[in-house]
């Protein structure tokens, strides 16, 4: 495992940038100044899950037991805030508009290819001898259960699409800003709610559904995000004043979280500090490796199919004899069902929901690569996918699209634009 974090460390350590006194990255929270970030969580998911298929009690594989068992679930924790915060851009900038579209595209959207993911673990189990009961079948196609598939997030993904809903449906006009902040206070009430709900359903063992109020935490952030960025951008001494802080309090939650019995406040605390650390040492270091911009513009299908290559290798007895070996085949075997799937449901919800037209009818100039907004290395056929993908993982708008890009100094002119990242989500 060891090699893996090595290779992990070097992929994030190539083509980070570093900005220079009293400079920002700017782009931190855009399209472009995320998709490595989320490329290196959804590798580190894809590593923990690997980690309960194996003996990993050698001595290589102890550094990376450690380092999971420090993360633990914060592997997620900027997946919920980058969805709630591009949702959130979404609302300020659409209002009802796109309010509209959940019911209509985005919850469909995300259900049925969960649901196409679901079917291809129950064939692969039913090759194998392993068989579910038609409650447990029919519970995971909403993902409530699973049947060998990682589930929950999508659940929650799922049901916080509701609550989004139900909780800003009084939004009829965008730039309504006593209607926003009514919203987000329902949809943080709701979020708080479903932790109770979700957790009461699953025997109070779903611990790990707690981060869920992250998605929260993104939609407040992007509802002060100008406020927020005005403070830490002013000047180092202030943002390092801030980030200071902010990792003593990380490190006193996770402390009195390992000292005590899990708490809900203590652990919230902790999920939020850490997102926080996070997008703070974003707004001072830009990554930007091919490798992990690939796995962050193909979450879902990473996120949804790791499992499958890790079932059939196990079976076959790879994972107990070769654990290595295992690790290595599960993860290109991933990467291609991740190639292949995106492709085919490409072609095919292009021509359902026909999207493709509006997306391709003009060029972009936050769209400098043939690569996908979301879903990276499609081809143009199968583009329109970006829109579901970045509904459920990531952001809808690059909101700090610059007139001059890159890293710009806090008291410079050139002031971030919001800009949609495609004509589809307006359709």
């Amino acid at each position: 495992m060891i090699f893996f974090i090595a290779a992990l460390f070097l992929l994030t350590s190539c083509g980070a940038a570093f900005s220079k006194h009293d400079e920002f990255n700017k782009d931190y929270i855009s399209k472009d100044g995320t998709v490595a970030i989320k490329g290196l969580f959804v590798f580190l998911i894809f590593l923990g899950h690997a980690m309960t298929y194996i003996d990993a009690t050698g001595t290589f594989d102890l550094p990376y037991v450690k380092i999971q068992r420090y993360l633990d679930q914060m592997v997620v924790s900027m997946f919920f805030f980058y969805s709630g915060f591009g949702i959130m851009e979404q609302i300020k900038h659409r209002g009802g508009a796109y309010i509209g579209t959940i019911p209509k595209k985005r919850f469909p959207q995300l259900l049925l290819n969960m649901d196409i993911c679901v079917v291809l673990f129950i064939i692969l189990n039913a090759a194998i001898g392993q068989t579910f009961g038609a409650k447990q079948i029919l519970l995971s196609l909403i993902g409530w259960e699973s049947v060998g598939n990682s589930n929950w997030y999508i659940f929650v993904m799922l049901a916080l699409y509701v609550v989004t809903y139900l909780s800003f449906l009084i939004i009829k006009k965008r730039n309504n800003k006593k209607a926003q902040f009514l919203g987000l206070c329902l949809a943080t009430a709701l979020s708080v709610l479903l932790i109770f709900a979700i957790t009461k359903g699953k025997a109070g063992h779903a611990f790990w559904y707690d981060t869920l109020i992250l998605y929260a935490f993104g939609m407040w952030y992007s509802f002060f995000k100008n406020i927020i960025e005005k403070v830490l951008m002013k000047n180092d001494l202030i943002y390092f004043a801030v980030f200071a802080i902010v990792a003593l309090g990380y490190l006193e939650a996770y402390n009195i979280r390992m000292r005590t019995n899990f708490r809900l406040y203590i652990y919230t605390a902790w999920a939020v500090l850490f997102t926080l650390g996070i997008v703070m040492m974003t707004l001072k270091v830009k990554i930007g490796n091919p490798v992990l911009e690939w796995f962050g513009n193909h979450i879902f299908s990473v996120y949804m199919l790791q499992r499958l290559p890790m079932i059939l290798l196990t079976h076959l007895g790879v994972a107990e004899r070769h654990k290595y070996a295992f690790l290595l085949a599960s993860l290109v075997i991933t990467v291609l069902l991740a190639e292949i799937f995106d492709r085919c449901t490409g072609a095919i919800y292009s021509k359902i929901w026909k999207t493709k037209s509006c997306i391709f009818s003009t060029k972009r100039g936050w769209d400098k690569s043939p690569s996908l907004s979301i879903v990276f290395g499609l081809s143009s056929k199968t583009q329109w996918l970006s829109g579901l993908y970045y509904a459920d993982f990531i952001s809808f708008y690059s909101p700090t699209q610059l007139c001059g890009g890159g890293t710009t100094k806090s008291n410079s002119n050139e002031l971030p634009i919001s800009v949609p990242l495609s004509l589809f989500y307006f359709a």
